[in-house]
């Protein structure tokens, strides 16, 4: 592991607060640390003058929670840069970021980050500190040497959200592949067996101003989007106001002589006896953060691969699938790049408390700023994957790439269920509809269906026998209803291809034959339809082709959002397989 390009990736942030307040624009910088023999990503926001002269390290908790966390998180790191702090935030070892041989976590390490962090934002001065769950009880379990202060939300022990994270997936049942043997398997997530029994020593914090421990409760916060899925996760009214009023009580008065620390902007580290080389880039017209991986010597026409993350996850959050997948792919040859999309991940928007719909124009002139990114790195052939709304992305912008840039493109289109012309309502569905709807296991998709009795039902039985007339008649209407068009649907899977590319504009159906036909005619391109085996069901997808240049794909053991280590390893290896048979050299 080195680390190189020391210096600042700046990027500021635009915008007003949820509460319309002006959000002072204040810099941001990614890049990596050492800590121990690893790497840990960084991402440092500078302080507003007048500085206070002190930082801030701002822990949130690993894998599923990281992700739904990331618009809360990035709320309170800006209210807390504006407020003067110097605000380090980081993924935890072999999750996110922070990149990894192997694609199991050693979690025993996660208490040495922790202080590697610390020591680092400090420069040898004490440092504040904020964690949120299973964070904030590493937070207090830490030496309280070097830290002048902490606060902590949502308390946990790290046994309790060991506990939590296992009986999740534990409830996804079916739909997800059966775990893979060793380790700790949870969503998104695989701890090894030593890593989750040092996780489960970690202890729940407990307020003690002795220490300088204090504990913010949901009282003061709001409830913190914990165990939700992204597509509600909502920053709470209170929680930026209360941790700047927490800290304030002891913070250092405002003056003007920091700065703030400033990562490396290049890294490498050794993938299957390969050194890749990692550096921080811009990509687009709007310079959105991403990264690119490559081996230390590469051809000039090395295979290039796009990745491209799901609905509004950060580029690479929770299990490092995509990141895993580029330090592998470029331990083979290749040159990859991930990067961020219009608010998600670090460019979540400061005025929006909640996640809006990416089904949009944004994310279709972003994957094909992706593309075109990759094809200027290099003259090879161009792969770009994406997953679910990634992929919808890919196929909307295929139509927009240069001809010259098509003929050497080959999307990988992976559990995409968008295959309408009108794809706005696949966002409002989500939570709501279907076998594939990506919400977190457990959660009671049928929760809102039956609306509670008012108090006026109560005091009215003649208005309450109506309500429950009038709800048995809307039941016995939309099984009508169901029943016919899950006829109709049936029919149109079955129907010609004039009359099934009919059904799919309609709406009736979701297939990918018609938009792959239609694909057909973008020059030189190559398209794979990948499929998990109930995302195939879902749209009536069977392994097959499509045409010359386009084909159906089904890979048994991927689940929809890639929760399960079965899933993030099948995929892995497909997109690199993928990519060594596009570039023609085998591995």
């Amino acid at each position: 592991m080195t680390l190189s390009g020391l210096g600042r990736a700046l990027r500021p942030v635009h915008g007003s607060g949820t509460d319309g307040a002006a959000v002072v624009e204040t810099p941001v910088s990614h890049g990596w640390i050492p800590a121990g023999d690893r790497l840990l990503a960084v991402d440092v926001h500078e302080p507003a003058a007048p500085a206070r002269g002190a930082s801030i390290v701002l822990a949130a908790p690993p894998g599923r929670e990281r992700v739904t966390l990331t618009r809360t998180v990035l709320h309170t790191a800006r209210a807390l840069a504006a407020d003067g702090w110097c605000v380090v935030r980081f993924d935890w070892s072999g999750t996110g970021q922070s990149p990894a041989s192997k694609d199991v976590t050693d979690a025993q390490h996660w208490s040495e980050d922790l202080t590697a962090v610390r020591d680092w934002a400090g420069q040898g001065q004490p440092v504040h500190g904020v964690g949120i769950g299973v964070a904030g009880a590493y937070l207090a379990a830490d030496d309280d040497e070097g830290w002048a202060q902490r606060v902590v939300m949502a308390p946990v022990s790290g046994k309790q959200w060991l506990r939590h994270q296992s009986a999740l997936r534990r409830m996804a049942g079916q739909s997800l592949p059966p775990r893979v043997a060793g380790g700790t398997e949870l969503l998104d997530l695989h701890l090894t067996a030593e890593g989750a029994a040092a996780v489960k020593t970690v202890p729940a914090p407990a307020a003690d101003p002795a220490r300088g421990i204090s504990i913010l409760g949901e009282e003061e916060t709001g409830p913190l989007p914990l165990n939700v899925h992204p597509r509600v996760a909502t920053v709470p009214p209170g929680v930026t106001g209360a941790v700047v009023a927490a800290l304030s009580e002891h913070a250092p008065a405002h003056n003007e002589g920091t700065t703030a620390p400033e990562p490396a902007q290049q890294a490498t580290v050794e993938m299957d006896g390969t050194t890749v080389r990692l550096r921080r880039t811009t990509v687009g017209a709007d310079r959105r953060p991403g990264i690119v991986t490559e081996p230390l010597e590469r051809a000039a026409d090395a295979p290039g691969l796009g990745l491209v993350s799901p609905g509004s996850d950060v580029m690479e959050a929770a299990g490092g699938l995509w990141l895993n997948t580029a330090l592998l792919a470029s331990s083979r040859g290749a040159v990859c790049l991930l990067a961020e999309r219009t608010d998600t991940g670090e460019l979540v928007r400061s005025d929006r408390s909640r996640n809006p719909n990416p089904y949009d124009r944004r994310t279709v002139a972003e994957c094909r700023e992706l593309i075109l990114h990759v094809a200027s790195l290099t003259d090879g052939p161009v792969t770009a994957a994406g997953i679910c709304l990634g992929a919808w992305g890919l196929m909307a912008a295929a139509r927009e790439l240069p001809a010259q840039i098509s003929a050497r493109t080959t999307l990988d289109v992976i559990n995409n269920v968008a295959w309408q012309r009108q794809p706005w309502r696949y966002w409002r569905q989500g939570l709501t509809e279907g076998p594939l709807a990506p919400r977190v296991p457990g959660e009671d998709p049928t929760a809102d269906a039956v609306p509670a009795a008012s108090s006026a039902d109560a005091a009215a039985p003649d208005a309450s026998a109506l309500g429950s007339l009038r709800r048995t008649l809307t039941t016995q209407v939309g099984n009508v209803a169901r029943t016919v068009v899950r006829g109709t649907r049936a029919k149109a899977h079955a129907a010609s291809p004039r009359v099934n590319s009919l059904a799919a504009t309609l709406g009736i159906i979701d297939v990918p034959q018609p938009e792959l036909r239609r694909l057909e005619r973008v020059p030189g391109l190559t398209v794979n339809a990948v499929f998990g085996t109930l995302d195939a069901e879902f749209c009536g997808a069977e392994t097959g082709r499509i045409g010359p240049r386009s084909a159906v794909v089904v890979v048994d053991s991927l689940d929809h959002s890639m929760f399960s280590t079965a899933a993030r390893r099948a995929m892995a290896q497909f997109t690199v397989e993928q990519l060594a048979a596009t570039s023609g050299v085998s591995h």
